[in-house]
């Protein structure tokens, strides 16, 4: 990649040197790098990346696209492949039916020789060459050329699903180079924002750019995690790789030119002018998805293939293992169907009990300590499928990761013999006693104190938002053990604190979802030594060393259930698709494209997020893990709003003969708290900007 920057650095600097005439060398001097004797596609599309982030529009996806299609006819292949490698032939692929004596709008085309014309439906191929171009000026630079054609030099004939093929690798590529360009642009400003001081500090101190930042960061990572799974998929010719292309061209499409703009936003006034990147990179972005249109996808959209098949969104588990995970957890399901609730406000004990001899409760903990060593991705995948099928066991669930997993690493031997048997079992009921009144994401400014007397401490103080409170055997309570600490941080003990100790009184709540939280309080409650889990004032270690694995897995419960209400969606569509979504192009089938973007991406996010906490260092693992649960609680909201909105006013009942039997309007009610939990998504905004360096 080194030479390829290199290469783009000297040959394509805007704003003097790159027009058609640069163009047209940078073409030679790529072809004698071996840019056009094409390997694989991953090795492709890192090369359209690279142009991407120069706002060059070096049109390298056309000439794969092309050696790939003239490889069908071997007879004349040999010749135009040659030449397309050493950079004599300069092919462009323009998607129509006409007899092509002109074709409009080709980026690229002022630098052309050649053009490979392509019946989309597939047909007869041609390679013709350009006579003379004229160009097209306007938001492209270098402009867009209309190409006045000779006869055909070669002609191939292409079956239907080559032409689909080649349409979406088209489309790709184009979706590649404008998220590249987007990407760069965001880079650029957060690089700007570091050192921009305004009212006497640097910009990317601002919520509001901290905000848009991080935004712009989960809108990329997520297109990068979608348009790795294209490639994947097309590269191993499987039967989704169309589909999955769509969902990055769905994605790129909506969020490219909103980044784009955004960072200007940053930029400011420096990034308006065309002595810096950026102009041009806009340019590139909204070039690149103007062309669109011109490439048809070989399919429809996102939402046609949804309704029109019997497809559904491709899976993406990075491991066997998970796999394996998913498929045990489906038959529990199909032994337990009719114990499935939607929304039950308790653990049915016959599930937990057949879980618990499964041993899938603390299966991730070491074999000491009664579990074996399953993976992240196992344990996520367990989340997702359970959340999925709405199987009662979350109390059950909560515990293994909130209370097991810190006392697997701090607890003494007596504490885990204790406790761990308990959560293994499913038989652990308890609270999380973090959130006070004036503490709920900020929980360094937890004010609930424990005061040590002899061998007890004594806690007084409060705790708000304390979901089940009323029915739980314990509370896994943070408090302030040192009030005089320097650092806020530093003074912070946990405890697990029985319900039934004198002193503690609960006041129940009922929210928005229908669940019972609870505001409790502490009145001199006296508990041993033997109730602190971890070393006195070092709570926050014992906090933070597994919020990385325990948003995740908040995540993953939300976004299973999301998953299940956009299947629940699809199969109300495609039973009266012209009622209830419209023909193609509709506004209702526009909305449901997104959904599945937004679906797919999430479950992306999620296996990224987990091979980082598995492997990579802690910083980026909890920058993923904070992104994964941001984008799955705004997915949550966004899909319940608009299933409703889709189906009209049958999906906000809740009954078994509604829509999805209710799921959509519980849903609904209950995506608030999806981003609330653990943090809000404005507080997760800002940390994930700090992880990005803007402080």
């Amino acid at each position: 990649m080194d030479e390829i920057t290199e290469l783009l650095t000297r040959q394509w600097h805007f704003p003097d040197l790159a027009d058609e005439a640069a163009l047209a060398r940078l073409w030679r001097l790529a072809a004698a790098q071996g840019w056009f004797d094409f390997g694989d596609l991953a090795a492709t599309v890192a090369l359209v990346r690279a142009t991407g982030a120069a706002a060059c529009p070096l049109p390298v996806m056309d000439g794969f696209v092309a050696v790939e299609l003239l490889a069908e006819a071997p007879e004349i292949a040999a010749g135009i492949a040659a030449g397309i490698a050493a950079g004599d032939v300069r092919i462009l692929v323009a998607p129509t039916n006409r007899a092509a004596e002109t074709v409009p709008f080709m980026e690229g085309g002022m630098a052309a020789s050649h053009v490979l014309v392509l019946p989309p439906a597939g047909g007869r191929a041609s390679v013709r060459p350009v006579e003379f171009a004229v160009p097209q000026p306007g938001l492209a630079s270098p402009a867009w050329a209309r190409l006045h054609l000779g006869g055909p030099e070669a002609v191939v004939d292409v079956d239907p699903e080559r032409a689909g093929r080649a349409l979406s690798l088209l489309r790709l590529g184009l979706t590649v180079r404008a998220m590249a360009a987007a990407r760069h642009t965001h880079d650029r400003s957060i690089a700007h924002a570091k050192v921009r001081r305004q009212f006497g500090r640097a910009i990317g101190g601002f919520g509001a750019v901290q905000q848009r930042t991080a935004t712009r960061e989960i809108e990329l990572v997520a297109g990068e995690l979608l348009i790795e799974d294209a490639v994947r998929r097309h590269g191993g010719d499987a039967p989704d790789g169309i589909l999955a292309t769509e969902l990055v061209v769905s994605h790129a499409a909506a969020v490219a030119p909103h980044i784009q703009v955004s960072a200007h936003h940053t930029l400011g006034a420096g990034g308006y002018f065309e002595e810096h990147d950026a102009p041009w990179l806009f340019r590139r972005v909204h070039a690149d998805i103007a062309l669109l249109p011109s490439c048809p996808p070989p399919r429809g959209t996102v939402a046609d293939i949804l309704i029109g098949t019997a497809t559904d969104l491709p899976a993406v588990d990075s491991t066997s293992r998970a796999t394996a995970m998913r498929e045990q957890v489906r038959s529990l399901y199909a032994e337990n169907r009719t114990r499935a609730r939607v929304f039950a406000k308790g653990d049915d004990p016959a599930l937990v009990a057949a879980m618990s001899a499964r041993k899938w409760f603390g299966m991730t903990w070491p074999t000491a300590d009664g579990g074996h060593d399953a993976t992240l991705t196992e344990q996520l995948a367990l989340q997702d499928e359970i959340a999925y099928h709405q199987l009662p066991v979350a109390h059950a669930m909560a515990a293994v990761s909130v209370v097991g997993a810190p006392i697997v690493k701090y607890g003494t031997a007596e504490q885990k013999a204790r406790y761990l048997p308990q959560i293994r079992d499913g038989g652990l009921t308890f609270c999380l006693g973090y959130s006070e009144p004036e503490a709920g994401s900020d929980l360094a400014s937890l004010t609930t104190t424990a005061i040590r007397d002899g061998d007890d401490w004594v806690i007084n103080g409060t705790k708000s938002w304390i979901a089940n409170a009323h029915t739980a055997e314990y509370i896994w309570l943070a408090v302030r053990t040192d009030v005089d600490a320097k650092l806020p941080l530093a003074g912070i003990s946990v405890f697990m604190v029985p319900m039934a100790t004198a002193g503690i009184r609960t006041e129940p709540h009922q929210a928005l979802s229908g669940q019972i939280c609870c505001t409790v309080s502490f009145d001199d409650v006296r508990v041993g030594d033997s109730a602190r889990i971890g070393s006195a004032n070092h709570g926050w270690q014992v906090i933070t060393d597994t919020l990385t694995g325990e948003r995740l897995l908040l995540a993953s419960d939300i976004a299973g259930m999301s998953r299940r209400q956009f299947d629940e969606l699809l199969a109300a569509v495609r039973a009266d698709p012209d009622s209830a979504a419209g023909p193609s192009g509709s506004d209702k089938r526009a909305r449901l494209s997104g959904m599945a973007v937004q679906v797919q991406a999430v479950k992306l996010l999620l296996t990224k997020a987990a091979e980082k906490a598995e492997s990579g260092p802690a910083h980026t693992a909890r920058l993923a893990s904070s992104m994964a649960g941001v984008l799955a609680a705004e997915v949550a909201e966004q899909l319940s709003r608009d299933a409703l909105e889709i189906l009209g006013p049958a999906a906000a009942l809740c009954a078994p003969d509604a829509p999805g039997a209710g799921i959509f309007e519980q849903g609904l009610r209950l995506s608030i708290l999806a981003f609330l939990g653990g943090g809000t998504n404005d507080v997760q905004r800002g940390l994930i900007a700090r992880g990005l360096g803007l402080s």
